[in-house]
């Protein structure tokens, strides 16, 4: 499997929802939740846009990073969890942590 389909099919199902499904929300406030929720929505929204190595690339350096912009700004310590684990995780699947890829995830984290 390429590092493009790899993406599309893995990267929601995969990566973003155990990302979110590790994270500890105990004592989180419900407004921050439901922007937590809200964003996590957007970004599985970002599936469909992966169809090429170009719009791949768009979605790490620039759709991302303006999805988690809102959570960041309200509960920063809770953005970067969920970032580290969704790096984390994508990083575990070979194709693309083996990939150019790798270098736009940890750009992404290095954001954080």
């Amino acid at each position: 499997m390429d590092v493009v389909k790899t993406l599309r099919y893995r990267f929601v199902r995969y990566c973003v929802n155990k990302a979110y499904a590790d994270l500890d929300l105990g004592g989180v406030p419900a407004e921050v939740v439901n922007v937590l929720d809200d964003v996590v929505s957007q970004i599985r929204d970002l599936e469909r846009h992966i169809t090429s190595v170009d719009s791949a690339v768009r979605v790490m350096r620039v759709d991302l990073p303006e999805r988690l912009k809102m959570l960041k700004e309200r509960d920063p310590a809770l953005a970067e969890a969920f970032v580290k684990n969704m790096v984390k995780y994508c990083l575990e699947l070979e194709e693309i942590s083996n990939s150019r890829f790798r270098e736009y995830l940890e750009e992404l984290l290095s954001g954080f």
